[in-house]
C-alpha cells in the first residue's frame, strides 16, 4: 500500500512538472499611485483649509469683508473646487454680514467633489460643512420658536397687566 501511494505521488508530481511555469501577472503601479497621490494632495489641501479657516476666525472685521470679496470674485472667474471650498469657509464665518446658509448648501451640493469616492478627504470636508450648516440651521429654527413662545407669553403678560390695571 505505501508503495502504492508513493507511486501515485511520483506520477502527480511529475505530471505537474510538464506544464510550463505560469508567468507573474504584471504589476501595473500607475493605477494605484494616482488614488494615493490623489488622496495625499486631497487630504493637504484639507489641511491648508482648515489652517485658512483659522486666519479667517483672527482677521478684523474690515480685513475679513476684503478677504471675502476678494476669494468671491476670484471663484466668479475660476470655478475651481479650491476656490469653492475657501469661498464656503468664509461664509461659515461666524457673525459674518453675507452668512447665507441657504446659498452656502447650494454651493456645497454643486462641488465637483460629491461625485469622489466615499474615502475622498475633500468629500468627507464638504459632508461635514454640510452636516455643521443643516445643524446651524436647526439650532436657529429652535431658537426662533423660542423667541416666538416668549414673545407670545409676554403679550398674554402685557395683556393681563393691562386687565388688572383696568379693574383698580
Amino acid at each position: 500500500m505505501r508503495k502504492f501511494l508513493l507511486s501515485i505521488t511520483v506520477v502527480a508530481l511529475g505530471g505537474c512538472a510538464s506544464f510550463p511555469p505560469s508567468e507573474p501577472e504584471p504589476v501595473l503601479p500607475a493605477p494605484l499611485a494616482a488614488p494615493a497621490t490623489d488622496y495625499l494632495k486631497e487630504s493637504a489641501e484639507v489641511s491648508a483649509l482648515l489652517a485658512y479657516y483659522q486666519e479667517l476666525l483672527g482677521m478684523p472685521a474690515e480685513e475679513l469683508k476684503r478677504e471675502y470679496q476678494s476669494v468671491s470674485q476670484a471663484f466668479a472667474r475660476d470655478r475651481s473646487e479650491l476656490g469653492r471650498l475657501r469661498l464656503a469657509l468664509l461664509m461659515c464665518v461666524p457673525g459674518a454680514a453675507w452668512r447665507d446658509d441657504a446659498k452656502l448648501l447650494g454651493m456645497l451640493e454643486g462641488a465637483a467633489s460629491r461625485k469622489a469616492p466615499f474615502d475622498s478627504p475633500r468629500l468627507q470636508f464638504i459632508i461635514l460643512l454640510q452636516k455643521l450648516v443643516m445643524e446651524r440651521q436647526k439650532e436657529q429654527k429652535r431658537a426662533d420658536e423660542l423667541q416666538q413662545k416668549l414673545d407670545s407669553m409676554l403679550t398674554i403678560e402685557r395683556s393681563l397687566r393691562g386687565r388688572r390695571t383696568q379693574k383698580k
